[in-house]
Order: C-alpha cells, then structure tokens, then sequence
C-alpha cells in the first residue's frame, strides 16, 4: 500500500510541473517571443532568470526547512512567514537593482515587485501539501497556476505589460492555499522562531547559490552578448532545464517521506540511489535528443539552427545539473544544511570560472561546454561526498541502537 501511494504521488507531483511548465514553455514564451523578438524576449528571459533566482531560494528553503525542522521542534505558521519576509527584503533590493534598466512605468514597477512576491510564496505554498502527502492537492495546486497563465496572456495582450502574463497563476495559487489550507492561518509564532529562521536562512544561501548558477547564463549571456544570445542558449537547454524544474515535486517527495520517521539512509542506499538517478537521467537525455529537432523548428524558427547547434551538450549539461540537485535533496534529510552551502558555493566559483573562461574562448559554444564540465563537477562531488556522509551517519545511528 505505502509503494503504491508513493508510485501515485509521483504521478501527481510530475504531472503537475509537467502541466505548469507545459502551459509556460509551449504557450505562454512562444506567445511572448512571437509578440516581442527575440531580442526583447532575451530581456523578458533575463528578468524572470532574477526572479528564478531569488523567489525559489527564499519560498523553497523556508518550505523545505518547515518539512524537516518538524521532526525536532514546534514550528508555527508565522515563524515561516516571518522568515520569508526577513529574507525577501534584501532579495527585493537586489533585484531592483539588477532590473531597473528594464521597467519605465509605475505600473511595471508595481508588477515587478508582485511578481517578485508571489513567486516566493508560490515555492513556499506547496508545503500545505508536502507536510499531509496530499499530492492530489499539489497537482490542483499547480492547475491553478496554469489557468492563472492561460489568462495572463490575455490580460498582456490588453495592457503590452508581459509581467501580466505571469502574475495572475501566482496570485491565484496563494489564494487556492489562503482558501483550502492552513498554512497562512492562524499567524501564530512559537519560541523556535529564531532557531527556524537560521536554518532556513542557511539553506536560502545554499539555494541562493544554485539558483544563481541555473540562471546565470541569463545574467552572463546578456551582459557578454546580449539578449539574442539569451534566447538561443534558454531555449537550446529548454527541455533540459523543464526536467531540472521537476527537481521541485521529486524534492517535495523525497522530504516528505524520508522527514516522517526517524532512519537515516545507509551508504548502500545512498549509493543505489545515485545509480539510479544517472541512469534515469540518461533515458531523460535520450528523449530529449529525439524530441529537439522538432521543438525547435516548431516553436522558434527564426533561431532554429542556432539553437540545434548547442542542443546536445546544453541539455546534457542540465540533466546532469537535475541529477546532482536530486541527489543533495537526499542529502539534506541526513546532514547539516552547511554542506549543502559549501557544496553550492564551490559550484558558483566553478561556475562561473569555466563558463567566463569559455565564452572568452570560444564564445557561446565555449560557455556550453564550461557549463557542462562544471555541472558534471558537481555530480560526481555529490555522488562521493553524500556516500561518504551517509556511511558516518548509518554507523552512528547503529551505534547508538546498540
């Protein structure tokens, strides 16, 4: 009974990013590319990587660090709103800040910084589901992210503000919560609000890191070639990055059944666990070889070959990005949040080292093949340090039985 639930919650959290980032990749970036050009659709790509950025790391950690702190002390709805709202002040000023060249209006403005905070509370909102296992409730969750999309498009095409097009399922999914759920209601705070908030703000950082890096080719890209460039590169690592997108509902899953009892995974586990993940990832990429062809010259003919020359290593490079995040999500549930944050922080510097070094090289197709080799890095120092981790903690759990 317990494989088949798991088997059925895997089913609903998938199909629910499938129809989320469905409705956003294969209607809504289309719609705004055909409207825009490719050039101003890099801009639009640009603003919403920042967002990418800040808004899961913030939403995400706090969601996250609730699923796993419950085991060890009373958390309270306000000591996760509190956290969020901590967190999301200096995130707001950064992201002006890197933004501001690209809105003229108060009502840009304004949208902007709502879209900002909806996101944020739309990766911390799924936890209404995650803490009961209610994955029928995640899959509606994210139904009405996507309607929410559908009418974006047309409230953009009344007003010529693309920010429209996203805010409605933002708004919409936090008010299915504020509705349906508990986790914004009552407000109450309990006397671990300021141990919850450590945590959590360790884990934004770690995730501040990653996030920083599956956006970076946005921010890099723009400022070494401009927003052409963005849009080649975004969409040649498209349906590399969607799979990378459901690292959310897997993580959602793995936390939430591993946080409900008391055993940490053993070595033999662990490393199971990382085979299976290579291999899965290695069907992924397969399909994603066979489906690329015809992606790109449906949706994005005027960049089509551009794009199909870097497909290959582009999608490659963001299944093996998929694979490692999975991996220290499994992590996470026996170690320290600190060696998610030195982990993430080594990848930046890697990062951003071989990617500066690539493009400087040989231009796009050196920047794909920096981003590869770092993105491999960081699997295989997953793979090893999580064994290694997994294998103290396994003997001291025996131990202590003994």
């Amino acid at each position: 009974m317990q494989k088949k639930k798991l088997l059925i919650d895997v089913f609903w959290s998938i199909s629910a990013l499938v129809l989320m980032n469905g409705v956003m990749q294969l209607f809504v970036y289309p719609q705004l590319n055909h409207r825009l050009g490719a050039e101003r659709f890099g801009d639009v790509l640009y603003v919403m990587g920042v967002i990418a950025v800040f808004a899961p790391s913030v939403g995400s950690a706090v969601n996250n660090t609730r699923l796993v702190r419950r085991r060890e002390y009373t958390v309270e709805n306000g000591d996760a709103l509190l956290s969020i709202g901590i967190m999301l002040i200096p995130s707001l000023a950064v992201f002006l800040w890197m933004t501001h060249g690209f809105f003229s209006t108060a009502g840009q403005w304004v949208a902007a910084v709502g879209l900002l905070l909806a996101t944020a509370l739309r990766y911390y909102g799924d936890a209404e589901f995650r803490m009961s296992l209610f994955y029928k409730g995640y899959f509606l969750y994210y139904c009405a992210i996507s309607i929410g999309y559908i009418a974006g498009v047309g409230l953009y095409r009344l007003t010529d503000n693309w920010m429209l097009a996203f805010l409605p399922g933002e708004l919409l999914c936090f008010l299915y919560v504020l509705w349906r759920g508990h986790i914004y209601r009552p407000l109450r705070r309990s006397e671990n609000q300021w141990s919850f908030f450590r945590h959590a703000a360790t884990l934004a950082v770690s995730y501040l890191f990653y996030n920083a890096v599956l956006n970076m080719d946005r921010v890099l890209l723009q400022g070494l070639m401009g927003g052409k460039s963005v849009t080649v590169f975004y969409v040649a690592s498209l349906l590399g990055k969607t799979l990378a997108l459901l690292v959310v509902p897997l993580n959602g899953i793995i936390i939430g059944y591993l946080t409900k009892g008391t055993q940490k995974i053993t070595r033999k586990a662990y490393l199971f666990t990382s085979v299976a993940v290579v291999v899965v990832g290695a069907v992924l990429y397969g399909a994603i070889c066979v489906v690329m062809p015809w992606f790109a010259r449906t949706f994005y003919r005027d960049v089509a070959e551009e794009i199909l020359a870097l497909a290959p290593l582009a999608n490659l490079s963001q299944i093996a990005c998929f694979s490692s995040s999975l991996l220290l999500t499994v992590m996470l549930t026996f170690c320290s949040e600190r060696w998610q944050l030195l982990t993430q922080g080594s990848y930046v510097v890697v990062f951003l080292l071989l990617a500066t070094l690539g493009a400087n090289h040989s231009g796009i197709q050196g920047f794909v093949m920096g981003v590869l080799i770092a993105n491999l890095l960081r699997l295989a120092f997953v793979c090893a340090l999580g064994t290694a981790i997994a294998g103290r903690g396994a003997d001291r759990q025996l131990n202590e039985k003994e």
